[in-house]
C-alpha cells in the first residue's frame, strides 16, 4: 500500500526532503546523460581512484593468497596421511623379538 506524504511526515519523512531527494536523482541522471554524450566533463575523484586500484590490488593479492593456503593446506594433509602410513608400516615391520620395539610403539601411539 502507497505511504501518503501526511504518513510520512508522521514518521520522520517531510515532503520537502522527498522533493529534495528525487531533485538530486534527476540532476545526476541528468548528468550522467550529457557525460555519455560528451556534452559534460566527467569528474574524477584521484584519491578515490587511487583507492580503488589499491583495493584490486589486494583484492588480487588476497585471492592468490587464499590459492596458495588451500595448497598449502593439502600439502600438510597429505603430509599427516603419509606420515600415518609410514608408522603403521614400521610396527608391521618390526618383529616383536627384535630390540628397541617398545620405543617405536611408544612413537606409533604418540603419533596417532
Amino acid at each position: 500500500l502507497p505511504i501518503s506524504l501526511a504518513e510520512m511526515d508522521g514518521k520522520g519523512v517531510s515532503a520537502g526532503k522527498i522533493a529534495s531527494n528525487v531533485q538530486k536523482k534527476l540532476t545526476r541522471a541528468q548528468e550522467k546523460v550529457l557525460q555519455k554524450l560528451g556534452k559534460a566533463d566527467e569528474t574524477k575523484d584521484e584519491q578515490f581512484e587511487q583507492c580503488v586500484q589499491n583495493f584490486n590490488k589486494q583484492l588480487t593479492e588476497g585471492s592468490k593468497l587464499q590459492k596458495d593456503l588451500r595448497a598449502y593446506l593439502a600439502s600438510v594433509k597429505a603430509m599427516h596421511e603419509a606420515s600415518k602410513k609410514l608408522t603403521e608400516c614400521l610396527q608391521e615391520v618390526y618383529e616383536p623379538e627384535w630390540p628397541r620395539r617398545e620405543d617405536a610403539n611408544k612413537i606409533a601411539k604418540d603419533r596417532k
